[in-house]
Parts: structure tokens; sequence; C-alpha cells
């Protein structure tokens, strides 16, 4: 993908999502950056992979629960803004579609594969818990109440998938050990024992 495209995919994105509270243009830098680290590691087709991770969460605008689905005309459309080949789109929508571990399709290739790993790192670690807090917070399954947060992060952890390619499996059992050592502490400190 020429840096051209690249440019022009980033600026739109920045704009769409830059008053998102959760699917922040930080959050989309920070999953594409793990993206391209992991994809490149794995031999993923980087002009694939990275216009689908720019493109992730455009569907949040839409409708958040299922913005995997509802990202997809709205990434078609900046793809075609931005003269993105028409041959390659379909691939790197199925990025976008496939980027969710909680729905859309199940990712069909190695760069929807990596997408999803990029994206799971972000839920992880110290990012991973205060992006569960603002999360949470805003869709209604946190209530804001220190007391609620353990069994917020506890889904979470549950939730780590133990086969992730490349360095990204190492990255999520380190984010993952630091969240449950923080979650240890935060229930000590609610017991009042520390």
């Amino acid at each position: 993908m020429d840096q051209k495209s690249r440019e022009g995919i980033w600026e739109r994105v920045n704009e769409l999502l830059s008053e998102e509270p959760i699917a922040t243009p930080g959050h989309v830098r920070r999953m594409t950056e793990w993206a391209e680290r992991v994809g490149s590691q794995v031999g993923a087709d980087l002009d694939t992979l990275i216009p689908g991770a720019l493109l992730h969460d455009v569907g949040v605008l839409t409708d958040r629960p299922r913005h995997f689905v509802a990202g997809r005309a709205k990434a078609a459309e900046i793809l075609a803004e931005v003269g993105y080949p028409e041959a390659r789109r379909e691939a790197v929508l199925h990025v976008q579609e496939a980027h969710s571990r909680y729905g859309g399709p199940d990712p069909a290739s190695v760069e929807a594969e990596v997408a999803q790993a990029a994206d799971t790192i972000e839920y992880l670690g110290a990012i991973g818990i205060v992006r569960a807090a603002v999360r949470g917070v805003i869709d209604g399954s946190f209530s804001g109440e220190v007391d609620d947060f353990p069994a917020v992060m506890r889904k979470i952890i549950a939730g780590t998938p133990e086969s992730l390619p490349g360095t990204a499996q190492e990255v999520a059992e380190g984010r993952s050990r630091y969240m449950s050592s923080f979650l240890e502490r935060l229930e000590q400190e609610l017991a009042f024992e520390a």
C-alpha cells in the first residue's frame, strides 16, 4: 500500500473517531502498530492488513455492539475515496469485519487473525484496564462502582485467547499477568488488606 493511501485512510479514520471515547484514534493507532509488528513476523500481506486495521472500528459510530458488520460500508467508502485497488478491497474488508473476538465472521486469512490478535492486545494490560473501565461505563457493563470492577476484569482475563500468532501470544500473556496482579491488589484493597 502506498504511503498516500495509508495517510488518506488514517486522516479519514482520525477525523471520524476524533470524539469517540472508546475506539479512539489512539486505540486505532496502537492496534495498527501491533498488527504491523505481528504481521511482519508471520508473513502477512501488510497491504491488506494495515488498511483493515486502520478501518477496524469505523462502525462504532453507527452500531457499537455490531460495529464489525456496521463498519463495512464506511470502510468500503473510505477505500474507494483513497483509490485503494478495487480488486484488493474485499480482503481488507474481511480484516475489518473479522477483527473482533466478540462477533463478526471468523478470521479466514492470516491478516484477519493478526488483526484480531492486535485488537486483543488492546483489551489487556494497563491499557486494557483503562479501556475496560471507560468502555464498561459507556456500554453499561460496568456501573462505575469500584466494588464491581473485579468482575469486569475477571471476564476479560478469562477471555484471553490461548493461541495468538507471532509475538502477540507473549505480549497478551504478559499483559494478562499484569491484569491478574492488578486484580489481586484491587481485591486486597477492597477487603482492607492492603
